[in-house]
């Protein structure tokens, strides 16, 4: 079963690699939806994927990039209408 949820994830998560780092996750885990720094500091994740790929993908959040440090983790459903096409996308990154 597929499932939708929205995280916001804070602590040391800008300038450290952790939306590439979430990127190549979802990737490898067949997760779908994006990632975007806030202004607060913290990370936006919108993700789908089947809940078991998802759980491990939410698992691997609190590890994060080398250089990161995870404060929080705070998962909320989505409703399932959000398509995101098959692909993982970081928002707003440079290019």
């Amino acid at each position: 079963m597929k499932r939708c949820v929205k995280i916001i994830v804070s602590g040391v998560v800008q300038g450290v690699f952790y939306r590439d780092f979430i990127r190549e996750s979802a990737s490898k885990l067949g997760v779908e939806g994006s990632v975007q720094n806030q202004e607060d500091g913290s990370v936006i994740i919108f993700a789908c994927g089947l809940v078991e790929y998802l759980d491990d993908f939410i698992d691997l959040l609190y590890q994060g990039s080398s250089k990161s440090n995870i404060e929080n983790v705070s998962v909320s459903p989505l409703s399932m209408n959000k398509e995101f096409r098959g692909v993982f996308r970081v928002i707003g990154q440079r290019k």
